[in-house]
């Protein structure tokens, strides 16, 4: 796993798809405590501070494998990269949570 996370020339796109799979679970798992995040940055999804607020937050849950290949920095730059990816993933988690 870890080396297929590595930045290794591979495509900034390929890199992000696999952390967002990753991500996924991560957010499931844990969403009582990242659900009043998920709102903010939801509500704010323009701002920038609150997507790296939640990136944050998120990022001590995340697998221990990713944390390693994925340093926290490289991680919230990402999620501000493709903060709609995110915000869009946030949403449906959020009204599958509802359901």
């Amino acid at each position: 796993m870890l080396s297929s996370l590595k930045d290794n020339g591979a495509d900034n796109s390929d890199l992000t798809s696999k952390i967002m799979s990753t991500l996924e679970p991560v957010m499931t798992e844990h969403w009582p405590k990242i659900e009043p995040y998920a709102n903010q940055a939801l509500a704010a999804a323009h701002n920038d501070e609150t997507v790296e607020m939640l990136a944050r937050k998120v990022y001590p849950w995340l697998p221990m494998m990713l944390r390693l290949a994925v340093k926290e920095d490289k991680f919230v730059s990402l999620a501000l990269e493709h903060k709609g990816p995110l915000l869009a993933k946030l949403a449906e988690l959020k009204n599958k949570q509802n359901s």
